[in-house]
């Protein structure tokens, strides 16, 4: 604002600046008082000023608003007086200009409290900027002594909100207002459109209308109606024309139930898939895109790929490139070292399934690494083949190497043990038997090659291996790649052929570039693999672009859709934007609604953290939390009423789900009048038993002359469909479907299979190759353990209204029953869990051990990897016998059994046994593989 005078300073004497510590020059320029080299006082904020005289020279002071206070002396009297003088113009200039900006102010801030209409963050925030800028320039008492009346009361109103915390509360203040007052409103709209009233919360949803609303609709709590009731109340309410709205949803039956809700007057609101939308905005800008058949048929990619890379294995140049990914880094390496327990190691092997070129599986990745260098080099082995000598004692079962190579009568045996020859912590027996089995070369004089762990991690395994084998004089044959692949192997050209599909796939739909891929490489835990899966990559994306030529997979549509939004190639005709089931939003499709943000555009966001189970399709649930950075301010509603079930299927489910702390941490309630039979965990030895024993449980629990019973049985796997019973049930009507493909859709009872500890469990327990987290979003719920199985087992259990039966193995039951069953303790229950006849295995620590055929003796589950066995307790039949020296204890704490150690073997113990003779004492080692016949008398009572 240009001022009444020119700029003026003054400067302190010269004795008073040697002298004196304060400021030693004073200037006004622009409305600035500033003293010394002190950041300047607007005037409009200053309370008084003040020249005082002394003998020789003036003193001039200025008071804050807030408090603040300057002064410099030394200075001339004329000079103090003309700042002063200067001072008090500019103010009474700044009053009357201030004085009709401080009225308007005042009434632009009377409609935003007048709740006639919401107060958006991006609307509102000019205003807040206007009344801090205006406070600023005239909230000193200096100008107000020269205000009118009118503008004094304007400002002391809007004073306080020059603060942006007072202004938002305001805001938010105001909007609550307008949000309670608009129910009527939205209800009425809603006439027609919805089968019932909205609901307090559902019309607070509807209502709100700020830049981005994000409303968290849970599990059967009307989340399509909140959709369609928002539609009716912008056409019906705010008068927005329905062509100004777009509906996008992520499949088309989700779009086409919300179209079918839509009467005639909303009917031409643009409800739409993402992929159709995109379609429509590349046809509009280039011309109707042509849908490649890869994009059609899902099963086509993958085919596609496997003959790109068999392509590959023709190109001199790049046939290596693919043979040393499949032999050198098929799987993601991790040491022995780097686990807690044996058993956690056993189980990213089982799950990493580790077969090699032969297709043998093996049990380590040294023993895969081991195998294919031998098959790549011609090299004829046996794996795992019996030593020629019987080795079977007690203690030992019957010796087998890791490697036979025949023609040279040479064993390889590869050692968990590290540079000082020392195994993994925990690994109780792994020295002795390393040494047993040396002892076994050297007593029978047979050739035996070590290997060990730590030449993998140092990356010299092979070296020293070929090392060794040429000093024994065995020769190398390279064998030709296409023969090692395409004949041997050929089965892992299909394997990379998967996985570089769903790698394409991700990465077309994240959007990431090739230079954060190979960043991510070099960080990764084995950056080795990362940029060797990015070499072959490249090539196969190449060819693949070229593959499709001019038509477009499905990513295409919203990329390239968001592309030419974003260019200006396409102009929107939306003010507002909804979007239902976001919580399974991707990167790109948020690309494509950032791309529709403009001056004016509002999001309606619906959708349900807890219910968010697509990560492996490229849905980030972090998007869902981030929205407000890339769509503009957020305010969050939430539904906690569902109609679909009562507190007994509420309950337990609601507390599974948010025991992951990174989910929201709300509740839900049930809907007055909804009953249910809560969940009933059905422990049984057959999926298909235990299904049967859930829907003879539904027919008792059901009238016999009612209506027909919706069951939904719900799999983790395609696969357990095979469950089904063969022929109808009375007036039960079955549907299977996976558990992923039930979201969205519920039924009168639900039957949840495939519940036990297994790596086709639930949850599942199959790893997914880490190459893909390169490009996956980060896992939702960060390291917390089965976080997107979790959130799926609870969309299994709440497709239910009247029931949830949960179908789980009885002697290895899921963790998820598990947790139930102890932290909801009420739950009802069918049949019973024989948990207590598999215990842990004390060697590995995550198998259990489970009852032999003879039913003397209990063997771990985790086998091949571990052997432990140890003789079952015949007493309880629950525990096991632990052997210390001469005697033997039960590991049942309430059992006190503790029968004789053979003192033959020693490995076993003496039960009684029945004979044709009589009862006698038996060796619990006779039908092992090196059996005991050790027997004894009983001994006479007395």
């Amino acid at each position: 604002m240009k001022q009444s005078t020119g700029p003026v300073s003054a400067t302190s004497a010269t004795l008073v600046r040697l002298l004196g510590t304060g400021p030693a020059h004073v200037s006004l320029d622009d409305g600035v008082l500033r003293f010394g080299d002190a950041q300047g006082t607007p005037i409009g904020a200053i309370d008084s000023i003040q020249t005082r005289r002394s003998w020789f020279w003036t003193r001039l002071s200025v008071r804050e608003a807030g408090g603040a206070e300057h002064s410099i002396g030394g200075l001339a009297l004329e000079e103090a007086e003309r700042i002063h003088a200067s001072v008090l113009a500019d103010v009474a200039q700044i009053a009357r200009t201030l004085g009709a900006e401080l009225t308007q102010l005042d009434h632009r801030l009377n409609r935003l409290q007048a709740s006639s209409r919401y107060a958006r963050e991006s609307q509102a925030r000019g205003l807040q900027a206007d009344i801090a800028g205006a406070v600023a320039r005239g909230g000193g008492a200096l100008a107000r002594a020269f205000l009118p009346a009118q503008p004094t009361e304007a400002l002391e109103r809007i004073r306080p909100l020059a603060r942006s915390e007072a202004y938002e509360e305001a805001r938010q203040a105001a909007n609550a207002r307008f949000v309670a007052a608009a129910a009527p409103a939205v209800a009425g709209a809603a006439q027609g459109v919805l089968a019932a009233p909205p609901t307090p919360e559902q019309a607070a949803a509807i209502a709100t209308d700020e830049d981005a609303t994000l409303v968290r609709a849970g599990a059967g709590t009307g989340k399509t109606a909140v959709v369609t009731g928002k539609i009716a109340h912008l056409v019906r309410n705010r008068g927005v024309p329905p062509r100004e709205i777009l509906v996008l949803a992520f499949n088309r039956k989700a779009a086409e139930e919300i179209r079918e809700r839509l009467p005639d007057d909303l009917a031409s609101v643009h409800v739409s898939t993402f992929h159709a939308f995109g379609r429509r905005v590349i046809a509009d800008v280039e011309a109707a895109p042509t849908i490649s058949r890869l994009a059609e048929d899902e099963a086509m990619l993958p085919v596609a790929i496997d003959r790109i890379l068999v392509d590959l294995l023709d190109d001199p140049r790049q046939s290596r490139v693919v043979a040393d990914f499949i032999t050198r880094h098929r799987a993601d390496y991790r040491s022995q070292f780097e686990f807690k327990t044996p058993g956690e190691y056993y189980d990213h092997v089982r799950r990493s399934e580790l077969r090699t070129l032969n297709g043998d599986l093996v049990k380590s990745f040294e023993e895969l690494e081991i195998a294919n260098f031998l098959t790549q080099n011609g090299v004829g082995f046996h794996y795992e083949r019996s030593y020629p000598v019987e080795t079977v004692t007690p203690r030992h079962r019957q010796y087998r190497p890791d490697f036979y190579l025949p023609d040279y009568d040479i064993y390889i045996e590869h050692f968990a043990l590290d540079r000082q020859g020392r195994p993994p912590t925990d690994w109780t027996g792994y020295a002795e038997g390393v040494g047993w089995k040396r002892d076994i070369h050297r007593q029978y004089g047979t050739k035996l090659i070590e290997t060990y762990s730590w030449q993998q991690r140092e990356g010299v395994l092979r070296l020293s291996l070929r090392k060794q084998l040429e000093e024994e004089g065995v020769t190398f044959q390279r064998v030709p790649i296409r023969t090692l692949l395409l004949e041997l192997g050929r089965w892992l050209i299909s394997w990379l052929a998967q996985l570089m599909a769903a790698f394409l796939n991700h990465v077309k739909t994240s959007g990431v570039s090739a230079e954060t891929l190979r960043k991510r490489a070099r960080e990764s835990r084995d950056p080795t693999r990362g940029e060797a899966f990015l070499d072959l990559f490249e090539q196969v994306s190449a060819r693949y672009d070229r593959l499709l030529g001019e038509d477009k997979d499905f990513h295409d549509l919203i990329n390239h859709a968001a592309a030419h939004i974003r260019n200006g190639r396409w102009q929107s005709p939306y003010r507002y934007v909804l979007v239902d089931e976001f919580q399974d939003i991707s990167a790109g499709r948020m690309a494509l609604l950032q791309a529709l943000k403009r001056p004016g555009v509002a999001y309606f966001l619906v959708g349900d953290d807890w219910q968010s189970i697509y990560r492996f399709a490229g849905s980030d649930v972090a998007l869902v939390r981030e929205c407000g950075h890339y769509l503009g301010h957020v305010r969050e509603r939430a539904l906690s009423r569902t109609f679909r079930f009562a507190r007994a299927i509420m309950e337990p489910s609601t507390a599974f789900v948010v025991r992951n702390p990174a989910q929201t941490q709300r509740a839900l309630r049930p809907a007055r009048g909804v009953r249910d039979g809560g969940v009933t965990v059905i422990a049984s030895d057959a999926p298909a038993r235990g299904l049967r024993d859930a829907l003879s449980d539904i027919e008792a629990c059901e009238d016999a002359g009612g209506p027909p019973v919706a069951v939904l049985v719900l799999g983790r796997y395609r696969s357990s469909k095979g469950a089904l019973p063969a022929s109808r049930r009375g007036r039960l009507r079955l549907e299977f479907s996976t558990v992923h493909a039930a979201k969205g859709r519920e039924a009168d009872y639900v039957v949840v299979l495939d519940l036990r500890d297994a790596r086709l469990g639930f949850p599942a327990q199959h790893e997914e190759d880490p190459l893909l987290d390169l490009v996956l979003p980060p896992p939702p719920g960060g390291s917390f353990r089965h976080a997107e199985e979790r959130r799926l087992f609870y969309v299994a259990m709440t497709r239910a209204r009247r029931g949830a039966y949960l179908v789980a193995d009885a002697r290895r039951p899921s963790v998820f029953v598990n947790e139930l069953l102890r932290e909801s303790p009420g739950l009802r229950r069918l049949g019973d869990f024989k948990r207590d006849c598999t215990p842990n295995c004390p060697r590995c620590r995550t198998g259990r051990l489970d009852v032999s055929s003879t039913g003397q003796t209990m063997t771990c589950l985790n086998a091949p990897f571990c052997r432990y066995r140890a003789p079952r307790c015949q007493t309880c039949r629950r525990g096991f016998l632990v052997i210390s020296g001469r005697s033997s204890r039960c590991t049942n704490p309430s059992c006190n059994a503790s029968p004789p150690v053979c003192d033959s073997c020693r490995a076993g113990v003496m039960l009684i046994r029945q004979g044709r003779s009589g009862r006698f004492l038996g060796c619990t080692q006779f039908a092992s593989d090196h059996p005991c016949t050790n027997t004894q008398r009983l001994p006479r009572r007395r």
